[in-house]
């Protein structure tokens, strides 16, 4: 229906009808995401696409996956801006628990997209407000390494070993 110019909308309505919506809703970004990076039909495509993320997100409040892919679109697209306005409002409709695993796939998509520098200051916030949570350190280390910063992983390494008195054996 996208190729051909035929209604559009209403296929997505009868695939949500028969499928799970928020799958269907994720790969028709994800189909419509590919349609702008190849930048056949232009701005109608970008437009399309940004009008499709806003409504799954608003149908989809409460799920960190919709928001998440919202963000990587944006990302991808270079409106770190306007991604960092969407995390707003992101946090504002999740549940507190999705808030560190969201802000941690930010950073993530920001060393893949962004600025490396910005996804240190969003690792290093989550980090400063959640000390134990290994598992964040270690994501962090890894982007570090991936974007060659290998002395900057050791120091991180390096400050968190320093500061071990804060953690028990279990972890």
């Amino acid at each position: 229906e996208l190729k051909f110019g035929g209604d559009f909308d209403a296929t997505v309505d009868r695939a949500c009808e028969q499928n799970n919506p928020k799958q269907v809703y994720l790969r028709v970004c994800e189909l419509l995401e590919k349609e702008v990076e190849s930048g056949s039909s232009g701005g109608e495509a970008v437009t399309r696409a940004n009008n499709m993320y806003q409504k799954m997100c608003k149908k989809f409040r409460s799920k960190k996956t919709v928001w998440i892919a919202h963000l990587s679109y944006l990302l991808k697209n270079g409106r770190h801006q306007a991604a960092h306005e969407l995390l707003k409002r992101a946090l504002l409709s999740l549940p507190e628990y999705k808030h560190i695993e969201t802000m941690s796939k930010l950073a993530q998509l920001e060393f893949e997209h962004g600025s490396v520098e910005r996804g240190r200051t969003v690792f290093d916030g989550i980090l400063s407000k959640y000390p134990k949570r290994l598992d964040l350190l270690f994501v962090f280390v890894d982007k570090e390494v991936k974007a060659g910063e290998i002395n900057a992983a050791r120091s991180l390494l390096k400050r968190t070993a320093e500061s071990s008195r804060r953690l028990t054996d279990k972890q």
